[in-house]
């Protein structure tokens, strides 16, 4: 079978060992390589980019880094959360916006003739790849990952990039199938193009052997950006208010702007002995975090789909996290963790509370997990065999649409 030429646009993508940013798009294309050549088209950012192992023409990914202002000036991608975040923590940086946009499409256009097929990581990607898709005649496929389409429900420059991504998209793939249902309602003419793709796992998660804390202290595990969407201000106010805080320790796995508030925080409520910030690891390390946690909290305010969850789940821990659309049917409140309320510290401190006091149920839970990420979420491999599946649809589609025109 002929190998598929992917060109990929995302604004987040790993341009050197140890970046995390869009760790789950390169997890998606290693995986896609045996069947696809894939050229990534992302932003450069302020440092020089470095060569990854496993990453480079032999190997069937090429990153193109596009340089949209000077060096010292690329900090409105790549960074912690994101282009959105970056501008909401820098308004003045919008004036970068243009050149990034424009940089990105521009680049796009050159490489879109020796590809297949264009597939555009978020709705402002989808919107323009939509527009290359148009000038060189290639079909898009777009992938929704969850914040953008939260924000379209806000905000009238979100919901006309979005409308822009779904029309000019041959094929929309959102991470869960409750966001694809809510997107159907949003555009029922295209309802039969909106598909679900979840992202899987790792092997090396299911493979995590989770060590025995030898001193009855419930180790708590904490990913994300520090960065005020993912809340981490409020699992320092819930340590604070649980009753059994002296038997919790929480490691907490992430930069970025927050990490002296929290701090200060923390010490601020006399908790400071009960967490550990280790800052950014690197992706390979991350199962050996895993495997020496008793449970895993999420206390975002807002996300996609989280693979944090997905990764949490698939090393057998119970999840403790906010009711977040993007968890719900992945983390199931009584079975496989608990869910609590966006913001509210003491739901939060009664489930660790909880987790602390019944160790039995803290197994029994964590059992579940792993046994649900088998059965329902799979491993990047099962990803990737949907987005090949997703790919194949797409051309033979745009086969009959030419076919169809030249009649």
């Amino acid at each position: 079978m002929k190998t598929l030429r992917l060109l990929a646009m995302t604004t987040s993508y790993p341009l050197r060992p140890g970046s995390c940013a869009g760790i789950f798009v390169q997890s998606l294309y290693r995986h896609l390589s045996a069947a696809c050549t894939i050229e990534v088209v992302c932003p450069a950012d302020s440092n020089p980019t470095q060569s990854i192992p496993g990453e480079g023409a032999a190997s069937g990914i090429q990153i193109h880094a596009v340089r949209y202002a000077p060096r010292a000036w690329r900090t409105l991608a790549q960074g912690s959360g994101g282009v959105v975040t970056g501008l909401q923590r820098a308004p003045w940086k919008a004036f970068l916006l243009p050149g990034l946009l424009l940089g990105l499409f521009w680049r796009c256009l050159l490489l879109a003739s020796r590809a297949d097929l264009i597939h555009a990581n978020w709705s402002v990607c989808g919107a323009v790849a939509g527009g290359v898709g148009r000038l060189r005649k290639k079909p898009v496929i777009t992938t929704l990952r969850g914040s953008d389409v939260a924000r379209s429900g806000r905000s009238m420059v979100d919901r006309m990039i979005l409308d822009l991504a779904v029309h000019n998209s041959r094929i929309v793939i959102c991470v869960s199938e409750a966001m694809a249902e809510n997107l159907r309602a949003k555009y029922p003419h295209r309802s039969a193009d909106i598909h679900a793709c979840l992202n899987g796992a790792d092997d090396a998660f299911f493979q995590v052997d989770r060590n025995i804390s030898a001193d009855g202290c419930l180790r708590v595990l904490a990913v994300g950006n520090l960065i005020r969407l993912k809340g981490f201000d409020v699992l320092v106010e819930a340590v604070a208010r649980a009753r059994h805080r002296d038997q919790i320790h929480v490691w907490i796995v992430g930069g970025g702007p927050e990490r002296e508030s929290l701090l200060f925080q923390a010490a601020s409520r006399g908790v400071s002995s009960c967490f550990t910030f280790i800052g950014p690891l690197p992706a390979t390390d991350m199962p050996k975090c895993f495997s020496e946690a008793d449970v895993f909290v999420l206390s975002s305010r807002s996300e996609g789909r989280p693979n944090v969850v997905v990764e949490a789940l698939a090393s057998g821990l119970p999840v403790i996290s906010t009711d977040l659309e993007g968890v719900q049917g992945m983390v199931n409140d009584g079975d496989n963790g608990w869910l609590v309320a966006i913001d509210d510290a003491d739901a939060l401190a009664d489930a660790l509370d909880q987790a602390v006091g019944n160790r039995s149920e803290l197994h029994r839970r964590g059992e579940r997990a792993r046994a649900f990420a088998r059965v329902r979420i799979g491993t990047w491999t099962d990803t990737a065999r949907c987005y090949e599946a997703l790919f194949q649809a797409a051309l033979t589609a745009d086969e009959r649409h030419r076919s169809s025109c030249a009649e």
